[in-house]
């Protein structure tokens, strides 16, 4: 494992450019709008979230499946896949990865259960997951260390003496950003930064007295940052579009939504 960000497989092979991104969801939006297909993705992560509950897992282990699940589908479409197959496969690896082992016959028997309202229960053995496991780690390239923006987070917000309930809600909006791809565009600290901007923008940001964070002015405090403001606004943007997208989101809506977007035909002619 890397010592740091800079010098690892995160940052030389899987921080990917938003053409590279668009282009991989060219098969995926013939059949669903640009809305839909967010929402799809949204759902997903709930579905993966879910499992995660009944495993007790933490929430890096939970992140590093989030990651999992979209780098794969840089490579892949929802049309081709069994996201099912896949979420519950990289919930399995990230386990094991973030060395939070939990058995495979565990997972697969907690994912029948977590998926029984939705799709009848998981349809795979354990064997299956195991199976595609390997086709999984081809996808990541091996490349399985991931680094999240949860302990930049924490160390800025000691750094300025931020209250709980501060560091809590900026915690909340890293979740949330994995319902988006800025983990797959920027780099951990950025994110970290996007979280405690809005945060101190939203007025949640409360600083304990004498702390650097109560002495200085805030607005101030991010402009004399040595990042690019660019960066840190087009990251605060992205967050604020899934929220709008998610605040018209209902789950019992989303298999539907599903099966009608498998159901649909391709509009090009056969070869």
């Amino acid at each position: 494992m890397a010592a740091n960000y800079w010098a690892s497989t995160q940052k030389n092979h899987w921080v990917l450019d938003r053409h590279t991104l668009t282009q991989s969801r060219d098969l995926d939006l013939k059949f669903a709008s640009e809305t839909d297909y967010i929402k799809l993705k949204i759902w997903f992560c709930h579905l993966i979230q879910k499992l995660a509950k009944r495993l007790q897992l933490k929430q890096q282990v939970v992140a590093t499946a989030f990651v999992y699940f979209k780098r794969f589908y840089t490579k892949n479409a929802l049309r081709t896949t069994d996201p099912l197959l896949v979420l519950v496969t990289c919930v399995y690896l990230a386990t094991k990865i973030e060395e939070c082992p939990v058995h495979i016959k565990m997972v697969t028997q907690e994912a029948k259960h977590a998926f029984h309202a939705e799709f009848g229960g998981f349809p795979y053995d354990s064997s299956k997951v195991a199976e595609f496991e390997f086709y999984l780690l081809e996808e990541l390239e091996f490349y399985l260390i991931v680094w999240h923006p949860y302990r930049s987070l924490v160390q800025i917000c000691q750094e300025l003496g931020m209250k709980e309930q501060g560091l809590q809600f900026a915690w909340f909006i890293v979740n949330d950003s994995f319902r988006t791809d800025v983990c797959l565009l920027y780099p951990p600290h950025m994110i970290a930064l996007a979280a405690l901007y809005m945060t101190v923008v939203l007025q949640h940001a409360e600083f304990t007295p004498g702390s650097v964070g109560e002495r200085t002015d805030m607005s101030q405090w991010f402009a004399d940052l040595n990042v690019e403001v660019e960066t840190l606004v087009e990251i605060t943007q992205d967050i604020l579009s899934i929220y709008e997208v998610w605040a018209d989101w209902k789950e019992d809506k989303m298999m539907s939504l599903w099966k009608e977007f498998r159901a649909k035909q391709s509009d090009e002619p056969s070869q």
